[in-house]
């Protein structure tokens, strides 16, 4: 990799799972509705994050648990962490939730992420997210963003790098860099942050559209293409041939 980074890639919202033991959670229809909607997962985000694993032969951390169990992507004590269905449950329960589904999958992430610097000196985390196109309705006027810290300037450069790659690819795109989130806010990258340095840590959350894997099967794909594409270019690899 480009500046000797190792890359790891993560999905901490793949899927909408809900485990045996919390099945009568989500028994009500209000529920049943809200795991197959945004809020449930980030749909997309596993098959970018699978592509990504693929294409550079680098380690891939999914989770498919749904957040609304527990949000992977929060930290402890934030308000968000529990969703209105788990919310309510006692302190009891949702430890043992925070113990057996958010722990190991942030552990396994800190694990990779510390080998991968042990290698290398340097790891590069792509974290894959995705966004509801309308939120509170209101149009979110993005199609592919990168969050990410702007005062950490290997995170900004490198962003600049991806961002020009994939708009050499694409004209058609609406690129954003911290929108429709400040990469700042808190998430697993910018609690990794925390630990590691920003010589050593660069840590990227890729948000896109759901409206690409909603909508025709031909431009996802090539979304997905071009996406693995211009990280190659950013990464200081040749791109797959035309």
């Amino acid at each position: 990799m480009k500046g000797g980074l190792a890359l790891i890639v993560t999905s901490e919202h793949g899927g909408n799972t809900v485990p045996q033991e919390h099945r009568a959670l989500f028994a009500s229809r209000e529920a049943k509705a809200a795991l197959d909607t945004h809020r449930g997962f980030d749909p997309g985000s596993l098959e970018i994050a699978r592509a990504f694993e693929r294409r550079f032969d680098v380690p891939l951390l999914a989770a498919t648990v749904t957040r609304l169990l527990v949000d992977l992507n929060r930290s402890i004590g934030k308000k968000d962490l529990f969703s209105e269905f788990t919310a309510n449950l006692t302190e009891a329960q949702q430890a043992a939730i925070v113990e057996n589904y958010w722990r190991p999958h942030r552990d396994r992430v800190e694990r990779a992420v510390e080998t991968a610097m042990g290698d290398t000196g340097a790891v590069l985390h792509i974290a894959v997210h995705s966004f509801t196109p309308v939120l509170d309705g209101v149009e979110r006027d993005v199609d592919v963003a990168l969050l990410y810290d702007p005062k950490r300037e290997r995170e900004k450069d490198f962003s600049n790098r991806w961002i020009k790659a994939l708009e050499g690819i694409r004209d058609d795109l609406r690129i954003g860099r911290n929108r429709p989130y400040r990469g700042t806010a808190d998430g697993l990258t910018s609690h990794l942050r925390s630990v590691h340095g920003p010589e050593r840590y660069v840590g990227i959350e890729l948000e896109v559209n759901q409206r690409f894997p909603k909508g025709g099967r031909g431009a996802w794909r090539r979304l997905i293409d071009d996406l693995g594409d211009s990280l190659a270019t950013a990464c200081g690899r040749r791109p797959n041939p035309a």
